[in-house]
């Protein structure tokens, strides 16, 4: 046998391997490919769900920090409009006076429920706070209207010239009254029983209100409530509201901290904001004389 058969029969013998080989190799390169697809396809899926969470995540806070920006508002705007109402009393009617602020003390207890289930401890400490105090407004607030009112009403009638030198009895009377009334609560219990009859003698006097008006002033003198110099206050000063606006201002200021930060100005001066839903109400029109310091 020569050279020539040899190559043959060798040939001839190692063409099946080799061509198994190749198929071999073939299928494991065709399941490798399969298998990057498999994952690749895998991580693109788990990718698409990572996103999906984060993006619903997001969505869900972004509802959280409206709702409660709009819970914080509403609760804020019924602190408001009960002092606003405390503020009002003395010049409406005294029969109008109780339902007035019947219905503003409601408020603010029914909106701060809610606010009760989404605020941050910091936020709902300093809401609570807020809400004793309204409260304790809506205690005082009718005697605080009837004395308020009376003093107001013995200051209208002072003599309009000089009181030094006014011999007009009416015009006296109103002022004994207006100075009995102020400093009836640092008296002693002798002198304000004492000096009762000549309290009711200069209310009526003074011809500066009806009778029932004055019965009413009586009976709040007669109970002698210990917050009398706070309900009536000064010729400037307001002590309850005072008070009012000084636990109103850090709720306010916890209820911003609770928004998303401003973003920067993009480069055309514009801002991309999160939602122009999410904000706290600014504060509202409560008088100057109750915001001061």
């Amino acid at each position: 046998m020569d050279l020539v058969d040899l190559v043959a029969v060798a040939t001839a013998f190692l063409t099946p391997p080799i061509a198994f080989l190749a198929a071999l190799w073939a299928r494991r390169s065709g399941r490798q490919s399969a298998d990057a697809t498999v994952v690749s396809g895998a991580s693109q899926a788990h990718g698409s769900v990572t996103a999906a969470r984060v993006q619903t995540r997001g969505g869900i806070e972004l509802r959280q920090q409206a709702a409660l920006a709009d819970t914080s508002a509403a609760f804020l705007q019924a602190s408001d409009a009960l002092a606003r109402t405390v503020e009002q009393l003395p010049s409406l009617a005294p029969e109008e006076r109780p339902a007035q602020l019947a219905a503003h003390g409601m408020a603010v207890e029914t909106t701060l429920g809610p606010l009760e289930l989404l605020a941050p401890p910091e936020l709902l400490r300093h809401a609570k706070a807020l809400r004793e105090y309204c409260r304790t407004l809506e205690k005082l607030a009718l005697d605080r209207a009837v004395l308020r009112s009376a003093v107001q009403a013995l200051e209208a009638g002072w003599c309009p010239l000089n009181a030094e030198i006014c011999d007009n009895d009416h015009h006296g009377a109103a002022f004994v009254a207006w100075q009995l009334l102020v400093e009836w609560r640092d008296r002693e219990d002798e002198e304000r029983w004492a000096d009762r009859g000549l309290l009711e003698y200069c209310l009526q006097e003074s011809q500066c209100m009806t009778e029932s008006e004055i019965a009413g002033v009586l009976a709040v003198v007669d109970r002698v409530p210990g917050a009398w110099s706070r309900m009536i206050g000064g010729l400037v000063r307001d002590p309850l509201m005072e008070r009012f606006a000084t636990l109103r201002a850090p709720f306010v200021e916890a209820a911003r901290s609770t928004q998303p930060p401003v973003p920067p100005a993009e480069p055309d001066g514009l801002r991309t904001w999160t939602s122009d839903t999410v904000s706290v109400a600014a504060p509202s029109a409560v008088s100057r004389s109750s915001l001061s310091a």
